[in-house]
């Protein structure tokens, strides 16, 4: 099976077993203000990869990933950047909207299949509001962590960090 066929598949058996929270195109819509949102399945070269793992500062599991691409006409104003990450034993599926300005305008989960007290709070999602490639964005350091909930948050802080990396490196 080829690996552009494998991305809608991992998609969608990922969201078929988790409470789904949100549709990711309505919400980069949504978020955006935008006139028509385009989806761009990435898959990265090895050398991308090794970029990725570098620039992130952590390991990375996956090749694959979606790009929602927010346009008003034929100018890009925002992306979402979809990534699915094991928290305890189950998959969550987050939404990071970045504006073309490389800052994160917001955070959804799209699904979460941990139990829902797991679940970070939206006051604290919205701390990662306006924060960029420039910050660390590290537990404990300029995010903090919250209580109950620390794996999740360590999930939601890491992928940050790799979608704002992965924007950096593959901008459509």
């Amino acid at each position: 099976m080829k690996m552009k066929s494998m991305i809608p598949i991992l998609l969608c058996s990922t969201l078929s077993f988790a409470q789904v929270l949100g549709d990711p195109s309505s919400l980069t819509l949504r978020t955006f203000g935008a006139k028509s949102v385009e989806q761009q399945n990435i898959i990265l070269s090895e050398v991308q990869l090794q970029q990725l793992i570098k620039t992130a500062q952590q390991p990375i599991d996956s090749k694959l990933y979606r790009i929602y691409i927010a346009k008003n006409g034929s100018q890009s104003i925002g992306y979402g950047v979809l990534m699915s990450k094991k928290v305890r034993t189950k998959t969550a599926v987050t939404l990071y909207l970045i504006g073309s300005d490389g800052k994160i305008k917001s955070i959804e989960i799209v699904a979460f299949n941990e139990p829902i007290e797991y679940l970070p709070s939206k006051t604290w999602l919205d701390g990662f509001d306006n924060k960029s490639s420039a910050n660390t964005l590290k537990l404990n350091q300029d995010i903090p962590t919250t209580t109950g909930a620390t794996l999740s948050a360590r999930a939601i802080t890491d992928g940050a960090r790799t979608a704002l990396a992965l924007l950096e490196i593959v901008k459509p």
